[in-house]
């Protein structure tokens, strides 16, 4: 997987390698320590970038933890606990005051507010089997879809549902806000890309 820092300057890959690079001069930037442990099915980390690109978490590494580097000494500056060992998906919000992972078997969700290293309500995100998610631009709402096709906007703070709908027939595996937030698009397995107007 391939994940872009804001400034278009590091690129991270996951996958059999875990490193990230400086695209203009190719350096290495970091890279795990050690390599993982040979496994049937060894994880696949996933590495997300804050809006400075300045760091970035890496989870789904088979542990219950994300740690937070520090892209220019390469070293931990956090660590969040009760995330899933592997997974699916792993983002900041707009401004950084959220991180949220999505479970790769159950697709349950995880949030952290920032400054925080236990999760975020989780008898409310942590009960779905979400496949998606994005976060609306005023980075305090997310938008999650599921297996089924539903689709579900929360209002991060309070853990509020405020909009919820079927949107495709089967697995709703892709979802993004339109850069002003007004609308939401999302794609499923049934062949369908739509359009919502965004209810907050």
């Amino acid at each position: 997987s391939l994940n872009d820092s804001v400034f278009d300057r590091l690129l991270a890959v996951t996958g059999t390698t875990t490193v990230i690079i400086d695209r203009e001069s190719g350096a290495v930037v970091w890279q795990p320590e050690s390599p993982a442990e040979a496994d049937d099915e060894p994880p696949v980390p996933l590495i997300a970038f804050d809006s400075s690109g300045e760091s970035f978490a890496i989870g789904g590494r088979g542990e219950h933890v994300i740690d937070q580097y520090s892209v220019p000494t390469g070293e931990v500056t956090s660590t969040r606990f009760g995330a899933p060992p592997r997974l699916r998906w792993l983002g900041f919000s707009p401004g950084d005051h959220y991180l949220l992972a999505l479970a790769r078997q159950t697709g349950a969700a995880t949030v952290w507010r920032a400054g925080e290293t236990e999760p975020h309500l989780p008898d409310v995100f942590g009960t779905m089997d979400y496949c998606s998610a994005a976060f609306h631009p005023d980075g305090e709402h997310c938008a999650m879809g599921t297996w089924s096709g539903f689709l579900v906007i929360h209002r991060l703070s309070d853990g509020a549902e405020v909009d919820a709908r079927e949107a495709h027939h089967s697995g709703l595996n892709a979802i993004g806000f339109t850069p002003d937030g007004s609308l939401l698009l999302t794609g499923g397995d049934d062949g369908k890309l739509l359009a919502w107007e965004v209810t907050r």
